[in-house]
């Protein structure tokens, strides 16, 4: 039984590290938006810090979980970007956001 055990978690190691790996190495920034342009969108941490986060045409964008090409969040969205770094710049690759409920 031991021996099963042991040749199962050996074979089973690549599969993990894929899982791992496929997220492709990409960062993601949360927070509430507080200035968008046609270019770029800057955020507001839970930390207190303003990330810039760079629109390229390849940046895809959800609202309320759907899909649309020409939304762009407001100031006072909810947001979550998937991101990576091109140089200096943190370039958005998938922004999903939301307005939140009023009170």
């Amino acid at each position: 039984m031991t021996r099963w055990l042991a040749i199962f978690v050996f074979l089973s190691l690549p599969l993990t590290t894929t899982v791992l790996w496929a997220h492709g190495g990409n960062e993601h920034v949360l927070g509430t938006v507080t200035e968008s342009n046609a270019d770029h969108i800057v955020v507001k941490t839970p930390k207190g810090e303003s990330v810039s986060i760079a629109i390229h045409a390849k940046t895809s964008f959800q609202q309320n979980g759907i899909e649309m090409k020409d939304a762009r969040p407001q100031v006072g969205d909810r947001l979550v970007a998937e991101v990576s770094k091109d140089g200096e710049h943190i370039v958005g690759k998938e922004i999903r956001f939301a307005t939140p409920k009023s009170q």
